[in-house]
């Protein structure tokens, strides 16, 4: 059982040969107390059917409470456009401000969750193209979808990635702004706080000395973004396998059968 995130406030497909069993939110994690508690971006526990600004309680023996150090961060919608600024898609708030639950759902992406007969793997190329799969593909591996390397994102305080092998490390839409982060019935939108980490071409490094500085990379605006993203951001595929076109390898002794 597999779920696949959409980065747009419209529910994905479930793929061909997948039955799909229902269709949410993407959750990533909570923060409580400073420690996170996350969801791996491929389980079904990533998509909630329902989206909530803030649905926990702390309980200790003798009572449960509701207070303000309790966070939840959703995956935001990704899919902006080449022409739009980052601070132009999203609401303009770097505070916790009060919004309906409606208004947040717009910028929640959304998610499926479907029952799979394929086995599924990411790889990653670790550069700003697609990884070379031939000798997968002669193994039995179809390509599915492609799409960017993602490997963590922090909260307020700490954060959770997933794990590399996995589809869920592989995103249709890269995003400086990867979580939107409810507290209360509050929701902060853009902060300095939450960080996302992703591969890029190892070329691009190769050669750099850290300690003559770091590397900067301006995404904010539209232009700046889609180059980073074309020319730097490491590019990755996720494939898919069934039972059918498993290759088995049978050794007896020196003899040795396909």
């Amino acid at each position: 059982i597999v779920a696949f995130h959409s980065q747009k406030n419209v529910a994905p497909k479930c793929f061909d040969g997948m039955t799909e069993l229902w269709t949410g939110y993407s959750f990533m994690f909570v923060d409580v107390t400073k420690s996170v508690s996350a969801q791996s971006l491929s389980k079904p526990g990533s998509c909630w059917r329902e989206f909530y600004m803030n649905p926990l309680q702390l309980c200790d023996t003798s009572s449960c409470q509701q207070s303000k150090n309790e966070y939840t961060f959703w995956m935001s919608t990704a899919d902006i456009p080449d022409n739009v600024n980052v601070e132009d898609h999203y609401p303009q708030s770097r505070s916790y401000t009060p919004e309906t639950e409606e208004f947040v759902k717009k910028y929640i992406s959304r998610c499926v969750v479907c029952v799979s007969d394929y086995k599924l793997m990411a790889v990653h190329s670790y550069a700003a193209k697609k990884p070379n799969l031939n000798k997968l593909i002669a193994a039995g591996w179809e390509e599915l979808y492609d799409g960017y390397s993602f490997i963590y994102q922090s909260g307020a305080r700490e954060g959770s990635g997933t794990a590399f092998g996995d589809h869920g490390s592989c995103l249709s839409y890269f995003s400086p702004v990867s979580i939107v982060q409810t507290n209360g019935q509050e929701v902060r939108w853009i902060s300095n706080s939450p960080k996302s980490m992703w591969i890029i071409g190892y070329e691009n490094l190769r050669n750099y000395d850290l300690d003559e500085g770091s590397i900067e990379r301006e995404v904010s605006e539209g232009a700046d973004r889609a180059r980073f993203r074309d020319t730097e951001l490491g590019q990755c595929v996720v494939m898919k396998r069934t039972a059918t076109k498993r290759k088995v390898v049978y050794f007896s002794g020196t003899d040795r059968r396909t």
